[in-house]
């Protein structure tokens, strides 16, 4: 198959940043293990690792709070043709929220918005009554719902997408098992209880950080084959997580690496989750 009818290739989840201008809540308190974040990391300084392992587009995915990051992100769509869509982020417990989901969509390039269970010290914040208003707001305008969690967090990603059903919701990095752990059991619970929910995507992103330190194919393949096993194709989505992912690997390897995990799959079935499922739900244009 010649580069130019090859099947596109989209990285669902990078993120960019200025750093010292960029509000990244995420590293403060964090040690010098998380030095290599803090300095700028823009579109141009993925693309050359994008074009050694043929991969064409890239989707961002909110790292920052401050509106102005969002408005930025937006932007470097428009500079950069290659970043193909954002990811953004607003506070869904606003009462302005559907107001500034309002403003984002006029961008041709916004996609949706990122809830960060994470990020939030009560485990059961998804379910809180004003977070779940404010996904109705994401979801009823047919937005993008990118939920940011981990196992804990698993029931409550169970109920939204009960509630919101038909809606285009992603679990972002697989819930991010417990890869340093010799115990999937309660992820791999938490995870299959998804299986109703059709409509719920899972990005197979970011693994090879949870390994702490043992950033193999082996370590991350049981939990990618339990999604094989258990959820359809269709339904699994991958992006890197850059250059967080940097923590574990260069781009390279971990594209490699993880990929490498998905090799009991038919090239069509390849092509679907590298590129052709995040065409569908997030609006990638292959042209």
């Amino acid at each position: 198959m010649t580069a130019q009818h090859a099947p596109l290739v989209v990285d669902t989840h990078n993120h960019y940043w200025v750093y010292g201008a960029s509000d990244l809540y995420w590293l403060e308190g964090l040690g010098p293990a998380y030095d290599l974040m803090r300095r700028t990391y823009l579109p141009s300084d993925l693309k050359p690792h994008m074009d050694a392992v043929g991969v064409q587009r890239s989707v961002i995915v909110q790292a920052a709070h401050a509106w102005r990051d969002q408005l930025e992100y937006l932007d470097w769509c428009t500079q950069y043709p290659y970043v193909a869509a954002v990811i953004a982020w607003i506070d869904l417990t606003a009462p302005d929220a559907g107001d500034k989901l309002d403003r984002l969509i006029e961008n041709p390039s916004f996609r949706g918005v990122r809830a960060g269970a994470e990020d939030q010290p009560d485990p059961g914040w998804l379910l809180r009554d004003d977070v779940r208003r404010g996904i109705r707001e994401v979801t009823k305008r047919g937005l993008c719902l990118d939920l940011l969690a981990r196992t804990p967090h698993l029931g409550a990603v169970a109920r939204i997408a009960a509630e919101n059903d038909g809606a285009k919701l992603i679990l972002d990095h697989l819930a991010k098992p417990p890869l340093a752990s010799a115990d999937l059991s309660g992820w791999r619970r938490g995870v299959l209880a998804l299986k109703p929910y059709r409509h719920l995507r899972l990005k197979i992103s970011g693994l090879l950080t949870e390994t702490r330190g043992e950033p193999t194919t082996a370590r991350i393949q049981p939990a990618v084959d339990t999604v094989l096993d258990n959820f359809g194709v269709e339904r699994l989505i991958w992006g890197s997580d850059w250059p967080v992912a940097l923590l574990a690997a260069s781009y390279e390897d971990s594209f490699h690496r993880t990929t490498a995990a998905l090799a009991r799959l038919s090239a069509t079935e390849r092509a679907a989750v590298l590129g052709g499922n995040a065409q569908a739900f997030y609006g990638v244009n292959g042209g």
